[in-house]
């Protein structure tokens, strides 16, 4: 069966995105998952950075309200925190 390389990264060359296929073919369901919630932690951590770094002056509720802006649904975050004016 012939792979499908429209989906291979630019920056990635394909010798180097075979190699990680395999090894991503290698790993369990449960592996997968663990490193699917570690990626999800990272990024998370990078978007609580990024909003510090703007808004050195938001306390932890802030950073936790300015955080659920950029990820929930514009009209669950209204429902959930209603007249919140909080950048993020």
């Amino acid at each position: 069966m012939k792979r499908d390389t429209t989906l291979l990264p630019l920056d990635t060359s394909r010798d180097c995105a075979a190699q990680q296929f395999a090894v991503l073919t290698k790993m369990t369901i449960s592996e997968r998952a663990e490193m699917t919630f570690q990626l999800s932690d990272n990024l998370r951590s990078t978007i609580v950075s990024g909003i510090r770094h703007r808004h050195s002056d938001y306390n932890q509720d802030q950073v936790t309200k300015a955080l659920l802006r950029l990820t929930l649904d514009k009209d669950m975050f209204d429902k959930v925190f209603p007249g919140c004016e909080i950048m993020p």
